[in-house]
């Protein structure tokens, strides 16, 4: 099953699921099935009868998807994880009318299964890599990313204060393999920084955040006055869970750029070899210095 979620991946879910099901019932039902929660999926098809809009099965799935981005980062997997299976598992794509565009579904679908495909087929290159571990004794990437990826999949599986301080040693870990010079978490007066970077010749402040909840404003806020209090310095905020919507917008008006956005699908998209976090570094940078973006495309894409 998929690993890594992307964008595309996403549209492919919202395509394939608002097209699977002919019938609003039927399309309520597997929301419940996937493990969305009853109160949220009745509030959304309650919304869909009593606003005055008549929403579109396709607007619903994009609702849903605004919505459980409260959820957790587990939660959150487990739902689209869910989606894709009723897809790929899917046998028979016949319309249930003429208006019926089942066509639709089936190519989401089809491109679901290839995706996983290529992932399984990475997953087996990870296997071998595994299997040569012990008998490297010069450094690769690819061998200590693997070591990095059990440390925060123990992350994951742990919750409160203990996740966020492992969340921090990952980040450690993946700043050395990345030869990347880290500084780690320390505490000046008045101040708790969760670490430092530097890169490009800058030194950029590290904002560390697992928790379940969206990062708020003042969150960002906390690491913009930090970052203005130091001598030429930049900041990195990560935030698992994302950030509350009004974020992205609010923050970069009328104030100079100094701090990028990353969130828990640039993170994963790193530990699970899609890109590395130089690469992530080197286009976020670019998108904030040439487009004004402090938050960029997961797919790195422009």
């Amino acid at each position: 099953m998929i690993d890594v979620f992307t964008e595309e991946i996403e549209v492919q879910i919202k395509k394939g699921i608002s097209n699977l099901y002919w019938f609003l019932g039927d399309l309520e039902k597997a929301w419940l099935r996937a493990g969305v929660d009853n109160k949220l999926t009745t509030k959304l098809f309650r919304t869909r009868q009593t606003d005055g809009k008549k929403y579109s099965k396709r607007q619903l799935m994009d609702l849903l998807y605004t919505n459980i981005r409260n959820e957790s980062y587990n939660k959150r997997l487990e739902i689209s994880r869910n989606f894709v299976r009723f897809l790929v598992e899917h046998k028979n794509f016949s319309p249930q009318s003429d208006n019926h565009k089942i066509e639709v579904a089936e190519m989401s679908a089809l491109k679901l299964k290839q995706i996983i495909q290529e992932q399984t087929q990475e997953a087996n290159r990870t296997q071998i890599i595994r299997k040569k571990t012990s008998e490297s004794k010069s450094f690769n990437y690819d061998i200590e990313l693997l070591r990095v990826r059990d440390l925060f999949n123990d992350a994951e599986k742990l919750t409160g204060q203990q996740r966020g301080y492992a969340f921090e040693k990952v980040f450690v870990e993946l700043m050395k393999i990345s030869n990347i010079h880290v500084e780690e978490p320390f505490r000046i007066v008045g101040e708790q920084i969760d670490g430092a970077i530097k890169y490009g010749g800058h030194f950029y402040l590290i904002e560390l955040k697992w928790t379940k909840a969206k990062s708020a404003h003042a969150e960002i806020s906390s690491l913009y006055l930090k970052v203005e209090g130091k001598l030429d310095a930049r900041g990195i905020f990560i935030s698992m869970n994302g950030y509350s919507s009004e974020i992205i917008q609010s923050l970069p008006k009328g104030k100079k750029i100094t701090t990028l956005l990353l969130d828990g699908m640039h993170f994963s998209n790193v530990i699970f070899g899609r890109y590395t976090f130089n690469d992530l570094l080197d286009y976020s940078i670019s998108e904030a210095s040439l487009k004004g973006e402090i938050y960029c495309n997961q797919n790195l894409s422009k």
